[in-house]
């Protein structure tokens, strides 16, 4: 049966011919919106959706103080009797991982890509921390291993950015998206052992968030060529700035539906290229969890919006 978009299992399939799974590690120690490098003043708190832990998984929280290759070993113990995978994608998650002095996070990859069975680096950060000196970083692992570099943008539109208070604008988020594009295909033309694949993150269902921009947002990264998109819908932890909006009454939880709408106008609108890396948020610590209560889902709010777009024929870039 024809997925209704590109999945990222599936590409995972494709590319190394086995079962990936990736291993979440803890990454970097803070960011510029908590220590005010890039921010408007120190201590400003974070993004107004983000919690204490960095959006840090349960188990990657509970073991950031172990050495990485520990942090491995126990994470793919378990994958590998629950999901018998072969082959592993080090994935460093929480907070801003390259916000930090080179040498210290460059020391934690390379000891990630000696695990046994590490096929790709992930890196997930800010658009507004990728000076051109991390991309060559991290391009020196593509004789080795892949790099998948995941941009935390969550939105193109002005007013959404000022209320998720991400202290960066949308032209910073494309320039870095563009700018680490051009770098993959010139290490592509090398023809490097690896290769860089840039995906970009996006929270969707923000109040103040339109069709139109949801629509706009498909059509840039259209534009910019990227090669994966992970979605989130907006859910709300607690101690965070977007709780004590929420109990001000200042805006309302999404029901799955109503983000399944909003999800699935970005997809019919998106490039049938692009790899989809995720369809919806996981609360990372779902005893902290505020809402929606599906965001403590991780299969059947997935399973759900292929059913939708299968029954209503719609695929990935459709509206195109």
């Amino acid at each position: 049966m024809r997925e209704p978009f590109l999945t990222y299992s599936n590409s995972l399939q494709e590319r190394y011919g086995a079962k990936t799974y990736k291993l979440t590690l803890s990454g970097g120690r803070t960011c510029p919106t908590r220590d005010g490098t890039f921010g408007p003043r120190k201590g400003w708190g974070g993004c107004s959706f983000c919690d204490i832990h960095g959006s840090a998984s349960f188990f990657a929280n509970e073991r950031r103080e172990l050495p990485v290759q520990v942090q491995m070993e126990k994470a793919s113990t378990a994958i590998r009797q629950r999901f018998k995978a072969e082959k592993f994608i080090a994935y460093f998650q929480s907070y801003t991982t390259t916000h930090e002095e080179i040498a210290e996070f460059q020391n934690r990859y390379e000891e990630a890509i000696r695990f046994p069975g590490v096929v790709a680096l992930a890196v997930g950060t800010r658009p507004d921390c990728l000076p051109d000196e991390i991309l060559d970083v991290l391009c020196t692992y593509l004789d080795k291993v892949d790099v998948q570099l995941e941009l935390g943008v969550q939105s193109f539109s002005e007013p959404v950015l000022e209320w998720f208070e991400r202290g960066h604008d949308g032209a910073t988020a494309v320039d870095a998206l563009e700018r680490a594009l051009q770098r993959s295909k010139l290490e592509e033309s090398k023809a490097r052992k690896g290769r860089l694949d840039v995906s970009a993150h996006l929270i969707l269902g923000a109040p103040m968030e339109t069709s139109e921009d949801i629509i706009a947002s498909a059509h840039k990264l259209n534009a910019i060529g990227v090669h994966g998109v992970k979605l989130h819908h907006l859910h709300i932890l607690k101690k965070t700035k977007l709780e004590k909006r929420y109990k001000n009454g200042e805006f309302s939880f999404l029901t799955l539906e109503e983000y399944m709408e909003r999800a699935i106008l970005f997809l019919r609108h998106l490039d049938p290229r692009i790899v989809i890396h995720r369809t919806h948020g996981l609360a990372p610590h779902p005893e902290e969890l505020v809402g929606p209560d599906w965001s403590i889902q991780k299969i059947y709010p997935v399973e759900k919006l292929k059913t939708v777009m299968r029954e209503k024929q719609f695929f990935q870039g459709d509206l195109l």
